[in-house]
């Protein structure tokens, strides 16, 4: 008797292998739910609902009925269940992955890398091995004390510095001096707008590197904030300019676009001014603390979109439909890491046409070619942005969902915490007829001035102040 009823124990436990195991993998999938905290907890008990019934279901079948072909309908639910389960815990552990990678969670330290050149003349035939006595240097070139200490540890150099960089490179191409030291973006800079500096005429003897970690500058508001959105293009420059005002409270979102070539006053430079798209040069939140004087609010974090990755994100979706009202030819070539437009030119048509990575990342670039200058270029942007997310959550790429965030990822940096961005996933998804979406942008008159803190010349944007004000009082409607 006791041996039947041991038989039996054993029967029932092979019976129900699957189905413990089937109830295991709900309950990870339930806890991993709720950890990646993106869902309303309404959406979490209807789906822990439904995925509870479907094991119960299942294992109802397989240990009461007494029919076979009802038996094999339950091991067959509770198979279909632990593979769902098995995936659902795929896709939620690169999500989560993707989350605590994207956004910041406890760290307050973040880290910035800066590329440096040392420069010759090219007639000269220099190399690195040459690298001695003085350095040239601007004064105003970012984190510059620490890229002589780096240098220094290699090379037995001294230091020279001017307070006009016109002047540095005359001296250079003078041969007065014999080595110069220079940020990268800020020699893509001088070589867009300066007639006396040629790209042919110089070496690049020696390329380093210097990374500086500084404190997280963002905020604790999670309700109503502004974040600064940035485009940078292949330089490091600001191509792309733009407040997002955010309350979670009533709803809303205010977007203030703001041309590049805007001419403000650079924080922390005295009263200095210069346009938006040179004043990454001068560190990481320059752009950002700017605007924040300007527009005399304060803004609590920032994305900066890299649009030198556009390219690669666009042709990893298979290209975007982009639609435009008007028919245009760039002025930009179809080229990038380069300001040289030199190379064939795209003409867009009115209406819709697919787009490749080279192509999408030129019209971004446009503002010329067609009527609204920046205000149109930035219009642009939108659509290609959005366009690309469209494509991001389609079939396809959920296929290669892994591959797919890793390629998302590659397309911005942020300081935004995690827990704001699963707020406001959450709300959205139990409000999302209720969240309204503004737009606005600031004018100005195009002139010319002076730039990089420097006697350079170039194109740049005085401000229409009327449209400031108004901007303004916008942003603070929208906070309160």
């Amino acid at each position: 008797m006791r041996k039947k009823k041991e038989l039996k124990g054993v029967s029932f436990w092979k019976k129900n292998i699957l189905s413990l195991v089937c109830l295991i993998l709900t309950a990870w999938f339930i806890v991993s739910l709720m950890a990646v905290n993106i869902l309303p907890f309404r959406y979490i008990l209807i789906i822990s609902f439904l995925l509870l019934f479907l094991d119960i279901i299942g294992i109802v079948l397989i240990n009461i009925s007494k029919k076979k072909v009802l038996k094999v309908i339950g091991i067959m639910v509770v198979l279909f269940s632990i593979v769902g389960n098995l995936v659902a815990l795929y896709y939620l552990s690169s999500t989560q992955k993707f989350v605590s990678k994207s956004f910041m969670v406890s760290s307050k330290k973040i880290y910035q890398k800066n590329t440096y050149y040392i420069l010759a003349l090219a007639s000269k035939n220099r190399k690195k091995a040459d690298i001695s006595s003085e350095i040239s240097t601007y004064t105003e070139t970012v984190y510059l004390d620490k890229a002589m200490k780096k240098l220094k540890e290699k090379y037995e150099v001294s230091e020279k510095r001017y307070e006009d960089i016109d002047s540095m490179f005359d001296n250079l191409n003078n041969e007065i001096d014999e080595f110069l030291l220079i940020e990268k973006s800020a020699y893509e800079i001088i070589l867009s707008i300066s007639e006396k500096v040629n790209k042919n005429n110089y070496d690049i003897i020696y390329k380093f590197d210097v990374i500086t970690e500084r404190e997280n500058a963002s905020s604790n508001d999670t309700e109503k904030f502004n974040i600064y959105v940035g485009g940078t293009d292949f330089a490091g420059l600001m191509d792309f300019n733009m407040i997002a005002t955010v309350n979670t409270a009533t709803h809303k979102v205010l977007l203030t676009s703001v041309p590049r070539d805007y001419y403000i006053e650079v924080a922390n430079k005295g009263g200095r001014r210069d346009k938006l798209s040179f004043m990454k040069t001068y560190g990481e939140d320059v752009n950002r603390n700017s605007l924040a004087n300007f527009f005399n609010t304060n803004i609590d974090y920032s994305v900066i979109v890299n649009t030198d990755s556009l390219v690669e994100v666009v042709d990893y979706v298979g290209g975007i439909d982009f639609c435009s009202n008007y028919t245009f030819t760039t002025t930009h070539a179809l080229v990038k890491d380069t300001y040289i437009d030199t190379g064939k030119k795209l003409t867009i048509h009115k209406g819709c046409q697919h787009l490749n990575g080279i192509e999408a990342l030129t019209v971004a670039r446009e503002r010329i070619a067609f009527p609204g200058s920046d205000v149109a270029r930035q219009e642009n942007c939108q659509k290609i942005l959005l366009d690309i997310l469209k494509k991001l959550i389609s079939a396809d790429t959920l296929l290669h969902y892994n591959r797919t965030l890793n390629t998302l990822s590659s397309l911005y940096n942020t300081n935004i915490p995690k827990e704001i961005v699963t707020n406001i996933t959450k709300d959205l998804l139990d409000n999302r007829n209720v969240w309204q979406i503004e737009t606005q942008a600031v004018y100005g008159e195009d002139t010319k001035d002076k730039v990089y803190l420097s006697n350079l010349i170039d194109w740049v944007m005085y401000p229409d102040m009327d449209s400031v004000e108004k901007a303004k009082l916008k942003i603070g409607e929208t906070l309160k």
